[in-house]
């Protein structure tokens, strides 16, 4: 049995990613990136669930940056493109949770025929059903 211990904690300090910035309402703001998120709310959030976008950026925010933006006017649309780009900006598309591992390669291979046999459309003209 090893003595070594995984120490998540420098894992998460060495590993932190370039957070968001913006501007709204004459204010600068900074989200973590979307790989520094809670992933427990990440993927609801991902999927489109207002309610978990919400948290997302509460969390994110922290609760003095929430306060402030949390004063200022939250339309739909501009919550929406503001998400939208911080996920852009983490490298992520909709659908695509940052908590998820990266896709991996295709193991499909190309299926093999197994019959030489045709569909009926594909049978010559001069050929004519049994009478």
């Amino acid at each position: 049995m090893s003595d070594d211990v995984f120490d998540l904690d420098a894992y998460v300090a060495e590993h932190r990613k370039v957070p968001y910035r913006f501007r709204y309402g004459g204010q600068d703001f900074e989200l973590p990136h979307a790989q520094d998120t809670d992933w427990r709310v990440s993927e609801a959030a991902d999927q489109g669930d207002v309610e978990a976008i919400q948290t997302l950026f509460r969390r994110g925010f922290g609760p003095e940056q929430w306060k402030r933006f949390e004063e200022l006017p939250q339309p739909s649309g501009a919550m929406g493109e503001l998400f939208r780009r911080w996920q852009a900006h983490s490298g992520t598309k909709p659908g695509e949770s940052p908590a998820s591992p990266s896709s991996s390669g295709s193991t499909a291979r190309p299926s093999k025929r197994r019959s030489a046999g045709t569909t009926p459309a594909r049978r010559s003209a001069s050929s004519s059903p049994a009478s």
